[in-house]
């Protein structure tokens, strides 16, 4: 397949372009060390490349594309175009300051994937989230204390990132929201605003299903993640984790990513759907609005 199908976005786009690079290194049997010394660079900049860190110039692809003995004139010009997509800016830059680069990536393959599963056992889905919500997180966490802009920036983030999935109705999202999220959080009107939030306010191409306190015995066990899926075989499925409140890890290993869809899929098939999620997030509303009057 076409290396440069599917329109992208960058972070897809480095990815795709640093597989081939690494693909193409192996093929010639070369190390990193033969790389670094042909083209003169710094072994941290060969790895940079290669682990999709940073992005490769034009005129350094050329070069590195030459050493590679790369000479079909269609496959150079895919490539080189697809260092050009690679480069361009991401959608969230003007909030690169306030968080990882994980999480930048994270938001790219986001952006790319047709499909989106997410799990947390114990805080409501950035997805799902309300402002106050999210506010609430963001500030509670030990990076953003005191910091006010960050805290802000970070929430605004949130919210333009659920409005850019909101916004593409053909990518399914499968989201198991845990009954044990709906109440870790002691103030009882932010809750409430948050389950009708999730009962009213959502597009109908979120899917979300609720896992009951009766079936949901091992599923912390899981941790919180997020399942990324491509439409394209160029683009491998990832996972994230989230390392912290306001960070993620990375997972791209082929098995281990199996085993997240595995453990989903049984999250999903356990949880209640349909009719029976909505009265369960009917009675806890109900429950939330007795507290509240109270």
């Amino acid at each position: 397949m076409d290396v440069t199908t599917g329109g992208q976005g960058p972070t897809t786009n480095r990815r795709r372009l640093r597989l081939v690079l690494r693909q193409l290194r192996l093929d010639r049997g070369l190390s990193l060390e033969d790389v670094r010394q042909e083209m003169d660079w710094s072994l941290s900049k060969v790895t940079r490349i290669e682990n999709g860190s940073v992005s490769i110039s034009v005129n350094d692809l050329r070069a590195l594309l030459d050493f590679y003995q790369v000479r079909d004139a269609g496959q150079v010009r895919d490539l080189l175009g697809l260092a050009r997509l690679a480069r361009r800016r991401h959608w969230a830059a003007e909030y690169r300051e306030y968080v990882s680069a994980s999480y930048m990536d994270f938001l790219g393959y986001e952006d790319d994937s047709w499909r989106i599963s997410q799990y947390h056992p114990f805080l409501i889905p950035g997805l799902l989230q309300t402002k106050r919500y999210a506010q609430l997180v963001v500030t509670i966490g030990p990076r953003y204390r005191g910091d006010e802009a960050a805290a802000d920036a970070r929430v605004q983030l949130r919210l333009a990132r659920q409005a850019r999935v909101f916004a593409q109705p053909q990518r399914e999202v499968r989201i198991v929201l845990d009954e044990r999220a709906l109440k870790s959080v002691e103030n009882t009107q932010l809750m409430l605003e948050q389950v009708e939030h999730i009962l009213f306010r959502l597009p109908d191409h979120l899917h979300v299903v609720v896992l009951g306190r009766d079936t949901a015995a091992n599923s912390a066990l899981v941790g919180p993640f997020s399942l990324h899926e491509f439409e394209w075989d160029v683009d491998p499925d990832v996972v994230y984790l989230d390392a912290l409140p306001d960070d993620v890890a990375l997972v791209e290993d082929e098995a281990a990513v199996a085993g997240y869809k595995a453990s989903f899929e049984d999250l999903y098939r356990q949880a209640a759907k349909g009719d029976d999620a909505q009265r369960l997030l009917e009675e806890i509303r109900g429950s939330l609005r007795v507290q509240a009057s109270a």
